[in-house]
């Protein structure tokens, strides 16, 4: 027995160092189990037109890191757990945290506050590790804002000012540009103005051929039913001459019929031969018309053909201008959208610059759309000119079928003169042998042959007449037509000149406006450009230096480091205490004493006094010596009263059942709380051996109980330990009476055997 003692106390300093020091070898190398809750209470705000969410962006950093042991709460859960001493410290990421990072460019910028909580009566050394993890974070995150800040904020700037630079300079080439388009315009109003006074002198013209050809008309129609009526008179002449001729014999009975007939017909080939001479004036005059009509249509075809290239010519310039106005106009869109994103987004210019800006633009975009409607008004000027030269071209061909037709006119109207010369000749004669009719029949006879041949070919003539007469007509006609859609045509050209001469001096007061405001717009840009300039201050270069700025909070108050390990210290010498005291103290039965429930209930009634007056003193010290700062003294004293007798009823019990080897295991009971019961580090921090029996050892509940007391004062935590105290207690003194009873009946009969053994 002796030599298991020796052994013991030889061991006693192995067993010392290797549990004492394996639970306190390597703390910070196992923070990944400490308890820090993360409450992100950010907003994502704009910054520039770029999202902006440093709350998000740090939550998943820290979701990614295990550096501790990150819980992802909300704020009425995290603070509950905080003073339930679940975790360790809350970190709060306030709402306005993103839109606080984006104020470097205000005149006063506004710090970060990153706020956090800790509960030091809890655990002071915890605490001190999590607020190190606090100003941790607080660099990790200073870091990142200092970043975005020198990427995105002065990206952004610097983008903005190359941006108004380039506007800048695009909008002195748009000034360019508008000068030759103003330069365009106005050569295009001056032609247009030239081809009108053209147009408008080609009207006059028209209107004159177009009374002319009217009458032509009227007299073509006339002459035409005129021919038409002596054709047939003279048919019906040669026919009957014919049947006189065939009825020779019959001749002499109507002689006298003769007489009459050739009276008549000398007086109506006089009327013929003076309507052929009147057809044969009215045609010398028409003759004399014709190479007028001929010149004026030969110009009239020159001039359509001119006034044609003319516009093949102004057809290609307006699609060419037309292309460029385009092209212009969808630039001129393009960099109005793009501005008004500049100005809107730019934080440089007041409301009132902006506006005024604005209000340019919106003046260049209504003058843009000027220029597109003006696009259509020139095609549409363009198209009717176009349909113009056509109809002046068809009036062309016309004019030619009328010369046509008076050609035939003038062969029909010689053929006429000679019939009616010939018809007129005839009657004379015929009035002539009428009177010598009964003396030369022979003669009479061979008059009638050449009356016929002169009738037949009087009735040739008449219906050539007839038909060159209402070609005359026909072609008069179409002339009258033509010259009257010509008039009309050139009418709507001239019209369409007088619009797109409009057009075109809009289109160049246009431009002179445009030209006014694309130089406004590059001076306003220059002087955006150049106070899109950021100007360094002592704000804004403490808040790029230190973005961040930690806000501790605090649920208790521990002044000190020796105020952070009293619960610790507390426990400690109390159940050291007991340990010396069952070391001093005969605690089991001595020779001649009896081991029964009197002898128990003795020995209690004065170890239990001893525990609670081994508890009153180390409170006096740490109250009245240490002079420490005390949540609650009752609450201190009365603790500390319960932690002693439970401590010292464990070792009375321990020594009561196993004697001496009761006494090591209650020191062995000790190294393993000094390490396990979490007063110094976390538990979190120790290894998994002490973590596993940390909540099997009275310490962890005393310890707990004394950072209630000491820096919370009366609270549930508080009340449930001194519940697991007192169950330990009356444990430990059912464990003492039972084990003792029973202790005593096992040694009676070891006796009992022993003497009967010696007996026999």
């Amino acid at each position: 027995m002796m030599i298991v003692v020796i052994l013991a106390l030889i061991l006693v300093p192995f067993l010392y160092n290797s549990i004492f020091l394996s639970a306190f070898w390597d703390p910070y190398g196992r923070t990944e189990d400490i308890k820090v809750a993360i409450v992100n209470e950010d907003s994502a705000t704009k910054f520039k037109g770029e999202k902006v969410d440093i709350g998000d962006q740090f939550v998943d950093k820290l979701k990614k890191n295990d550096d501790f042991d990150w819980q992802f709460l909300s704020k009425n859960k995290a603070e509950k757990e905080l003073r339930d001493g679940k975790i360790y410290m809350t970190v709060v990421i306030p709402k306005n945290f993103s839109k606080n990072a984006t104020t470097l460019l205000d005149d006063h910028p506004k710090k970060i506050e990153l706020e956090y909580y800790l509960n030091p009566a809890k655990n002071y050394s915890g605490t001190q590790i999590s607020s190190t993890a606090a100003k941790q974070l607080n660099e990790k995150i200073r870091k990142s804002v200092t970043k975005q800040y020198s990427s995105a904020i002065f990206g952004a700037l610097k983008k903005i000012a190359n941006g108004m630079e380039k506007a800048s300079d695009g909008s002195s080439k748009l000034e360019d540009g508008n000068h030759k388009t103003a330069d365009g315009a106005k050569t295009l109003a001056t032609n247009l103005g030239k081809l009108a006074d053209g147009s408008l002198t080609l009207s006059e013209k028209l209107g004159e051929a177009n009374q002319g050809s009217k009458k032509l008309s009227d007299g073509a129609t006339t002459l035409d039913e005129k021919t038409a009526l002596f054709a047939q008179k003279t048919g019906e002449l040669s026919s009957g001459l014919n049947t006189l001729d065939e009825n020779g014999g019959k001749l002499q009975a109507g002689a006298a019929q003769l007489e009459d007939g050739a009276t008549k017909l000398s007086g109506g080939s006089t009327q013929v031969r003076q309507g052929a001479e009147q057809l044969a004036a009215g045609t010398a005059q028409l003759n004399e018309k014709i190479p007028q009509l001929t010149d004026g249509l030969n110009q009239l075809d020159e001039k359509a053909q001119a006034a044609n290239a003319l516009l093949n010519q102004l057809n290609q310039d307006a699609a060419q201008s037309k292309q460029d106005l385009r092209a212009r106009r969808e630039a001129l869109e393009a960099n109005a959208a793009q501005l008004k994103q500049v100005i809107s987004a730019s934080d440089q210019l007041s409301d009132e610059e902006k506006q005024n800006l604005l209000g340019t633009i919106g003046t260049l975009e209504e003058n843009i759309k000027n220029l597109a409607s003006q696009e259509g008004a020139i095609d549409q000027s363009l198209a009717q000119a176009t349909e113009a030269t056509k109809k002046i071209g068809q009036l062309a061909a016309g004019g030619k079928q009328v010369e046509s037709a008076v050609s035939q006119l003038n062969a029909g109207q010689l053929k006429l003169v000679d019939g009616a010369k010939q018809v007129e000749s005839g009657a004379q004669q015929l009035a002539s042998g009428q009177q010598t009719f009964n003396e030369k029949l022979g003669q009479y006879t061979a008059g009638v042959h050449k009356a016929a041949s002169g009738g037949a070919q009087l009735a040739d003539g008449a219906n050539q007449l007839s038909d060159g007469t209402h070609q005359l007509q026909t072609g008069a006609s179409a002339l009258n037509s033509g010259l009257g859609q010509l008039a009309s045509g050139s009418t709507t050209i001239t019209d369409g000149i007088g619009k797109t001469t409009d057009g075109a001096s809009k289109i160049a007061d246009a431009n002179t406006k445009l030209e006014d405001g694309a130089k406004t717009l590059k001076d306003e840009l220059s002087k955006g450009a150049k106070d899109a300039t950021v100007k360094p201050t002592k704000e804004r270069d403490n808040m790029l230096a230190e973005p961040v700025v930690l806000k501790e909070h605090d649920y208790s108050t521990v002044n000190n480091y020796g105020s952070g390990l009293s619960a610790y210290i507390l426990s400690i010498a109390l159940f050291a205490g007991a340990l010396m005291f069952s070391s001093v103290y005969q605690i089991r039965p001595e020779h001649g004493e009896s081991l029964n429930w009197r002898f128990l209930v003795g020995k209690l009634s004065l170890i239990l006094p001893i525990g609670a007056l081994q508890g009153v003193a180390a409170a006096t010290a740490i109250v009245y010596v240490l002079d420490a700062d005390v949540a609650s003294v009752p609450a201190l004293y009365g603790f500390a009263a319960l932690t002693g007798m439970t401590f010292i009823t464990i070792l009375f019990t321990l020594a009561m059942l196993l004697g001496r080897v009761g006494q090591f295991i209650a020191f062995l009971l000790l190294l393993l709380q000094i390490g396990g019961s979490g007063g110094t580090f976390p538990v979190e921090m120790t290894p998994s051996f002490f973590q596993s029996i940390h909540a099997f050892l009275p310490m962890t509940y005393s310890v707990g109980g004394f950072r209630e007391a000491l820096g919370l004062g009366v609270t549930d935590a508080l009340v449930s330990n001194s519940q697991v105290l007192a169950i330990i207690l009356v444990v430990a003194l059912i464990i003492s009476f039972v084990g003792g009873l029973g202790a005593k009946r096992i040694l009676l009969s070891t006796k009992v055997r022993r003497k009967q053994h010696d007996t026999v």
